[in-house]
């Protein structure tokens, strides 16, 4: 978790080369961020793969 300019918090899911792969929006409580990895712990193994490519 990491915290902005402005103080608010997000989160980065960074890849085994070190490039970021995401970036959460901005929560202005922590507790938000956390909760925000919880549910992508619980919801993204099941998630949709859309390829838009």
């Amino acid at each position: 978790m990491v915290a902005s300019k402005d103080g608010q918090h997000f989160v980065r899911f960074v890849a085994s080369n070190n490039e970021t792969m995401v970036r959460t929006e901005t929560y202005k409580q922590k507790s938000s961020a956390v909760n925000a990895i919880e549910s992508l712990k619980k919801n993204g193994p099941g998630a949709e793969v859309v390829d838009e490519a």
